[in-house]
């Protein structure tokens, strides 16, 4: 049970000093209360406010450093394959105006070059055949000149002798019948191939196992005829169908394989 301080104590004079205490306690923790709330609510607000600032600005160079990363390797992407398609285009472009351009050249100096070797090749082979065929053509008309002149000459030779010996022989015969005859008969006239018997046979021609009858002379090789430089016939008339003519033997046309003309060589 507590006991009552008596006025006057020295306890009781103590009391308005510990009522002072208590209130001032009393306040002090109600300010301190109030101040700490208020002190709450405005560091909230300042450290809410502060760290969406520094928050933000650390969010906003972050994102902003991977938004480009991802930015950066998508674009990279996507212009590396246009350009890939650009440069497929390109090649592909590029690659067939080549080809026809480089078609085009090869053709060209294929002709060139196959045109020179053919025209070198086709002049050898012309010459050569030419040349076999032209010493055949030679060899030909040579032999039938040739021919024809022996046998001419031959012919003239051998009529004027034949003619002699049968004369002689038909005297001879004559003179064993009759003595008389001889004496009487007129001299032994030469005769020139001109007037040899006209159907007489003519010896016959190499290759050739018929005779030739009513031979008549054939004109000498020597013979000048008339010629033009791309006819295909020799001339014995100069005027002949009114053509420009040049003179050469007869041997020389028929090497050349030329052959008389119906008109003037008769």
């Amino acid at each position: 049970m507590l006991e009552r301080t008596p006025p006057g104590s020295a306890a009781f004079r103590g009391l308005p000093v510990l009522l002072a205490a208590l209130v001032a306690l009393c306040s002090l923790g109600g300010g301190y209360a109030v101040g700490q709330r208020a002190g709450y609510d405005d560091g909230a607000v300042g450290g809410y406010e502060s760290g969406y600032t520094e928050g933000s600005a650390a969010g906003y160079a972050e994102g902003q450093k991977e938004g480009y990363a991802k930015g950066h390797e998508a674009g990279y992407a996507e212009a590396r394959d246009a350009a890939t398609a650009e440069a497929g285009a390109s090649y592909d472009k590029g690659y067939q105006a080549g080809a026809e351009a480089g078609y085009a050249d090869g053709e060209a100096a294929g002709y060139r070059q196959g045109y020179e070797k053919g025209y070198e090749e086709g002049q050898a082979a012309g010459y050569a055949a030419g040349q076999t065929d032209g010493n055949a053509a030679g060899y030909a008309g040579g032999e039938a000149a040739g021919y024809r002149q022996g046998y001419e000459k031959g012919y003239q030779e051998g009529a004027g002798i034949g003619y002699d010996n049968g004369y002689k022989a038909g005297q001879l015969s004559a003179a064993s019948a009759s003595p008389a005859t001889v004496a009487d008969s007129p001299a032994p006239v030469a005769r020139s191939a001109a007037s040899a018997p006209s159907g007489s046979a003519a010896p016959k021609a190499p290759g050739n196992s018929a005779p030739t009858q009513n031979f008549v002379p054939a004109p000498t090789a020597a013979r000048t005829v008339y010629v033009t430089k791309t006819g295909k016939r020799y001339h014995y008339d100069n005027r002949c169908n009114g053509g420009t003519y040049y003179e050469a033997t007869l041997a020389e046309a028929e090497a050349r394989g030329l052959t008389p003309c119906q008109k003037c060589v008769k």
